[in-house]
């Protein structure tokens, strides 16, 4: 869900803003506004109000103070730790000031760093001049998350939009009818002076003032550029505000410095936000706070909602509470996926070691197969290879020659017995054949009883022949311990 930023600055009259959409890929700049204070009204929270209703409501709100009502200064600090900073800060503004800081609220923006030295522009507006700031938002239901310094934040946007052009230090002039601002940037994108005046370059209906009026302006500015005067010649001017609208303004600053002018309001932000961005003009200042809230490398703002003033309110949509519990829930779900990931590693190396002693084992015998495969491979040849044993008797209990042997030496020699059909299994001795008489059947039977070598023995039929002087018969003998025949074999005689 996009989240709406306002940015609001407040100038003599006159309420001007600019809206972005962030989503956590996107940065979309949706319009910018301006709302006037109408006669009857005795501050800025009518038109504030009006303002809020045709942008819509915002999310997070960040607002300006007027650049004339803060006091601000570039210091120089022997040490780069953030809590030190935030200590010695104060004491070192006071310093250059000729009053106490007790009354009033620092807040402070890193700029630059060389070594173990930290550079930082320090700012402190008085507690009555933010406090009055405050209840004129919250008049219009509007609670910032930061009150920042705008002419800071627009010459750092200028020195992020770069127009293609190769990086230079940059004079930016931010002027309306009642108040100037100059900042001074070096070819690195440190701020190196800044200051604030009051007064104009141009009138309410857009005219430049007079010679008089605009002398103290222009020596000041003159002055900023002269104090940096090695960097001169490498420096672009930027004129910016609604000032930037007007070609006489721009002709005056021009001819006064003796300088070319660029017009701040026709930048290109494509780099910056998304989709097309109009000529922002006199809402550049406002559309450089909204890079406060950039959703990668945002811009680091001065923010005077410090100490007794520190935000306290919940941004809409903002999900930053729960940014701890989601990295728990994030590494513990890293934790299950990576044990689950090792055991199914574990088991899949177990199984390549499963399969390579199968093909070891099976290998020999069934050559290549699939290990998956090798033991129904191996039931179904044991089959075949036992189907073959039956039928030649390699697998039986008594060997065929074993039986033969003993069945020969039971017999006497020359022993009126002809054997015509001779079958063995592993229960025992099926023999067809003749016999002289039914006596020698008989004797045959007695025989094989007392060979020891069989347990059972009938004589599954004898009749006459077709030949009256033999007698056909059938025995059946079972090996000893082996199941006798089955009776159902009776019926064949």
């Amino acid at each position: 869900m996009a989240q709406r930023i306002l940015a609001l600055e407040f100038v003599g009259d006159l309420v001007r803003a600019a809206v972005a959409e962030r989503s956590w890929n996107s940065f979309i700049l949706a319009g910018v506004y301006e709302k006037v204070r109408a006669d009857d009204e005795t501050d800025l929270s009518g038109a504030l109000a009006r303002l809020v209703a045709e942008a819509g409501q915002p999310d997070i709100v960040i607002s300006a103070l007027p650049a004339d009502s803060v006091a601000k200064r570039l210091l120089e600090l022997p040490f780069k730790d953030g809590r030190r900073l935030h200590q010695v800060v104060p004491f070192a503004l006071e310093e250059h000031l000729p009053f106490p800081v007790d009354n009033g609220t620092v807040a402070f923006t890193r700029v630059g760093r060389d070594g173990d030295h930290t550079l930082v522009m320090a700012a402190m507006v008085r507690k009555t001049d933010l406090q009055h700031h405050l209840d004129l938002l919250q008049k219009a239901g509007l609670d910032p998350k930061i009150v920042t310094l705008a002419p800071l934040a627009l010459a750092a946007m200028f020195t992020r939009a770069q127009n293609g052009a190769k990086p230079m230090a940059h004079l930016v002039v931010e002027g309306d009818e009642s108040s100037t601002s100059v900042v001074l940037v070096d070819l690195g994108g440190t701020p190196r002076a800044m200051r604030s005046m009051t007064g104009g370059l141009m009138t309410s209906d857009g005219s430049v003032v007079s010679q008089d009026a605009a002398a103290p302006i222009l020596n000041s500015v003159r002055q900023t550029l002269l104090a940096h005067g090695e960097e001169m010649d490498q420096t672009e001017v930027i004129l910016a505000g609604a000032a930037a609208a007007c070609p006489q303004v721009r002709g005056l600053l021009s001819d006064s410095l003796a300088m070319p002018v660029r017009d701040g309001g026709r930048f290109d932000y494509t780099g910056i936000f998304e989709g097309s961005v109009p000529d922002t003009g006199k809402y550049s200042s406002c559309v450089a706070m909204l890079l406060g809230e950039l959703p990668s490398k945002p811009l680091d703002l001065i923010n005077f909602r410090q100490g007794e003033f520190l935000f306290r309110g919940r941004v809409s949509g903002d999900l930053s509470p729960f940014y701890t519990s989601g990295i728990l829930a994030a590494a513990l779900l890293g934790v299950i996926l990576f044990h689950f990931a090792l055991g199914v590693y574990a088991n899949l190396h177990r199984l390549s070691q499963l399969n390579a002693q199968i093909a070891a084992v099976a290998g020999p015998v069934l050559g290549q197969t699939d290990p998956a495969n090798a033991r129904a491979q191996l039931k179904t040849d044991i089959a075949k290879m036992n189907h073959r044993l039956t039928l030649i008797g390699g697998n039986l209990t008594h060997s065929p020659l074993d039986t033969l042997a003993a069945v020969s030496q039971a017999l006497p020699p020359r022993f009126p017995v002809e054997m015509a059909d001779v079958q063995i299994d592993s229960n025992g001795l099926r023999v067809t054949g003749q016999a002289d008489s039914f006596t020698t059947v008989a004797q045959a039977k007695e025989a094989l009883g007392k060979s020891g070598y069989f347990g059972s023995i009938e004589v599954a039929h004898a009749k006459a022949g077709s030949d009256p002087s033999k007698v056909d018969f059938r025995m059946d003998a079972n090996f000893k311990g082996a199941t006798p025949a089955n009776p159902r074999d009776d019926a064949d005689q």
